[in-house]
């Protein structure tokens, strides 16, 4: 823990992203917006006709951690603070698209981008697209237990249409493009003319959508950067105790410039202060 405050506080300079307990710490943005109206009609007849239903029972959540929706379970409040922290500072500045990454592999990134996804669309008025951009060991298929017959890469490979690959956990507001499989050109797909269509396309698609990309850990690949235009801000997952400082501050040098908007301190022993509030 010391190592990563010792790392975040020599970078404050350049961010304002602070790791503590489990928590988004929003950074200062250079412009302010109107927040959207929270009384806004709720968004509640959406019927999926051309994208795929596979429910997730909740057994199956539960199982794979995904508890944003659950409110018998203490440990949810932390998604739904993250969810309102992170949606605050979307909204004020009008960002739609958010990138979530680590430093290197395992530190939870994909969990916290399934939690996060379900907390958002838990809410009335916003639909929710997550999208898993780790091409090389996508995960996210796997917390909402899905058995997913295509995914991102078969989309950017072959000649199909982006409602063959959607798929709809039974959670309502909330659509997920899947991974499948391992790609070995990630940076070429990702760097690819029809990945920036489709990113322009589901961006354009619903003014109330926010679109979550689950990306690789940055200090392993190249494909975050190469693909860090599709992005409005990013937020950072880090493993309590598990990076050197340097590797923090890397990561932090290689995020700059790309509205990091926070940072998530995952797997720490000492639960949130408002966790039995």
């Amino acid at each position: 823990m010391d190592r990563i405050q010792k790392a975040l506080d020599k970078a404050k300079a350049k961010h304002s992203s602070v790791v503590e307990k489990t928590r988004v710490a929003p950074t200062e943005t250079h412009k302010q917006s109107k927040v959207e109206d929270p009384l806004q009609s709720p968004i509640t007849n959406i019927n999926y006709k051309q994208t795929k239903v596979i429910e997730s029972s909740s057994a199956q959540l539960e199982m794979k951690r995904v508890i944003a929706g659950m409110y018998n379970n203490p440990q949810s409040a932390v998604f739904r603070m993250l969810r309102t922290q992170i949606l605050q500072k979307m909204r004020a500045n009008k960002w739609k698209t958010l990138a979530i990454t680590s430093p290197t592999a395992g530190e939870g990134k994909s969990l916290v981008s399934a939690n996060l996804a379900v907390a958002i669309a838990m809410e009335l008025n916003q639909t929710v697209m997550l999208v898993d951009m780790d091409l090389r060991n996508p995960s996210v298929s796997k917390y909402f237990s899905l058995n997913a017959e295509k995914g991102l890469k078969d989309y950017l490979e072959q000649d199909i249409s982006l409602p063959d690959v959607l798929i709809n956990p039974g959670v309502k507001r909330l659509v997920i493009l899947p991974g499948k499989g391992r790609a070995e050109d990630s940076a070429e797909l990702l760097s690819s003319p029809k990945m920036a269509r489709l990113v322009e396309d589901i961006k354009a698609q619903y003014d109330s959508r926010v679109i979550i990309f689950d990306v690789p850990p940055i200090l392993q690949t190249d494909d975050v950067l190469l693909s860090a235009n599709y992005f409005d801000c990013t937020l950072l997952v880090l493993q309590d105790g598990k990076n050197k400082q340097a590797e923090i501050s890397r990561s932090l040098q290689l995020l700059d410039g790309t509205n990091l908007i926070g940072s998530v301190l995952n797997k720490s022993e000492k639960p949130p202060t408002h966790q039995n509030y």
